[in-house]
Formats: structure tokens, sequence, C-alpha cells
């Protein structure tokens, strides 16, 4: 008996251990942070038209952040409601209720009490003003990746042009574990990225990443993590509540299941007008944003995806009215 005794001693002491590991590692040690630095952004008309274009039309921040019409592809921006937040209908499975905050300059309820250097932190390394840990949806980790300091600061400058709206949508609410595992997401950003590359390719694969093609066009395992091999050959499913389900394209070169059989008429197409090849509305898709692209930028961006390695990947059609 005595010996059993220590046994069960001895692994309640190992389970004591662990859980003091785990919550060391994620409520001590992470999130890895560090104070908003002090940066003023510009407040030019370029620098705002710069920031009004990267906001609306590539990182399609106000997509998320505004009161959309969810009835229609490509959901647009309801009039007079441009960043007051967003509250995201119930999506079966998800750890949570997902609420986009309101990126208005509002002092109550928006970014009017926040300084430009907290809103470039929230923007790249994923904590909001009071440090709390922005659900990786928001995509901070490509913005580090693709945002330089004044492309950064242009969007700042854009955001504090908007007229303030009102509008509280509530707290991000994501339930535990997932609320613990996201804190090891956050990173400070030491080697902010470089300007848009002018190389025609290059430039094509910035606005990949900074546009969030990856986010709904990789393929992902079922613990959300991308599938090496399997870069943008799609098959992501997203159901529309009440309307049906959507599948992320294949956008690889592949001629049979991806976009290889596309002209570039064909994938303009898609960017302007939000119809597929097969002539169907796109759903999920938010080309209602990319067709503000210019011309430049869109052909940038076909000329990338033609360069990606085909995978064969059949992805089910939509089946929303």
């Amino acid at each position: 008996m005595k010996i059993v005794k220590k046994i069960l001693i001895g692994l309640v002491a190992l389970v004591v251990l662990a859980v003091l590991g785990v919550v060391t590692r994620f409520y001590v040690m992470l999130p890895k942070a560090r104070a908003a630095q002090n940066l003023t952004a510009p407040n030019t008309p370029e620098a705002i038209e710069r920031g009004r274009y990267l906001a609306n039309h590539v990182a399609v921040c106000t997509g998320c952040h505004s009161k959309v019409d969810e009835s229609k592809p490509g959901e647009p921006v309801v009039d007079g409601h441009l960043g007051e937040g967003r509250v995201f209908p119930e999506i079966p499975g998800f750890p949570g209720i997902i609420r986009a905050p309101n990126i208005t300059p509002d002092k109550e309820t928006g970014l009017g009490n926040w300084t430009d250097g907290e809103i470039v932190r929230a923007i790249r390394e994923g904590l909001s003003k009071d440090g709390r840990v922005l659900f990786p949806m928001m995509p901070y980790k490509s913005f580090a990746a693709s945002l330089s300091d004044a492309d950064t600061l242009a969007i700042v400058a854009y955001l504090r042009s908007l007229p303030p709206i009102k509008n509280d949508p509530g707290r991000m609410q994501v339930n535990f574990p997932v609320s613990m595992f996201i804190r090891a997401v956050p990173a400070p950003v030491t080697q902010p990225a470089g300007d848009a590359p002018a190389d025609v390719v290059a430039r094509g694969n910035w606005l990949l990443t900074l546009g969030n093609c990856h986010d709904c066009h990789d393929a992902f395992n079922e613990r959300r993590e991308p599938i090496p091999g399997k870069e943008l050959s799609g098959g992501t499913m997203m159901e529309l509540p009440g309307r049906g389900k959507v599948y992320a394209a294949n956008i690889t070169s592949d001629q049979a299941t991806g976009i290889g059989s596309y002209t570039d008429d064909d994938l303009l197409r898609v960017l302007n007008e939000g119809i597929g090849k097969s002539g169907r509305p796109l759903y999920g898709m938010p080309w209602w944003y990319y067709k503000g692209m210019t011309e430049q930028d869109k052909r940038a961006l076909i000329a990338a995806l033609r360069q990606v390695k085909p995978v064969v990947n059949a992805v089910p059609p939509s089946d929303v009215k």
C-alpha cells in the first residue's frame, strides 16, 4: 500500500508540475510583447490615399471591420457603416463568437483614444491597446511580413480620416483552450517589411500575402495548419448560415482543378465582377474590395498565380443559392 501511495503522490506531483508549466508558459512567458512604439502617422493627402487603397482594396481591413450586406456576393459595405465593427454570424464548430472592433476615430468605441503606435502594434503584432491578444483571424502575421512602416502608418492615417461612428460590437469571444493557445501567436516586429516590390511577379506575391489569399486558399489540416506542398490548392469550407456552403477555390496553376485553364480575362472577371469561369457569382470571395485594385496590381497578382506550382485538388462547388 505504501508503494501505491508513493506512486499516486508522484503522479499527482507530475500533474501539478505539468499544469504549472503550461500556466507559466502561456500566462507568464506569453504573449511575446513590447510597449507600443512612439510613432506618428503623416496627415498628408498622399498618405491618406495610400492608406485608403491598402485598407479597402488590398488588405481589406474594411471588409471585416464594417457592417456588410451578407446577402450579396462580395459582401459590400453598407453605406454609412464603414469601419464601425462587425459581429459575424455564428460559425458551426468555431470556438467562440467573432467580433471585429470599431476602427473609426470614435473616442468611446473606436480608435480615438489609441496612439498611432498602438494601432501599428495591433496591425502587425496582434496586441490590443490594453495588451490583449487579438485572435489570428486578424491576419497580423501576414501584415508583419508585408507591411512596411510607411504603409502601416498610411493605413493609420486613413483610419484617422474616417467619420467617427459610435458603435461597440463587443469583444471577440474565444473559448478555452483556444484562448490560451493563441497567446503564442503574437511577436514583436523587429525587422519591418520593405516597400512593395517593383518586379511584377514579386509584387504579385506581395499582394498574395498582404491580401491574405493564403488564409482562405491554402489547404489546412484539422488543426488549421497549412499542409506543406498544398499552398493555394483550396478546399477550405465556409458555411454561410442559412444559405449554404462555399469552398475556397484551388488557385494553383493546375489545368484540371485549378486556374490553369483560366485566361487572364477570366481571372480579371473574378476580381472585377466576382464571376467564376462557370458564370456563377462567387460568394465568400471578397472581390467587391479587390475590384478596386489598380490594373497594374491585378495583372501582377495574376502573373504571380501563374507561377504557383500545379496541385491537383478538386474542390466541391458552392451550393449557395
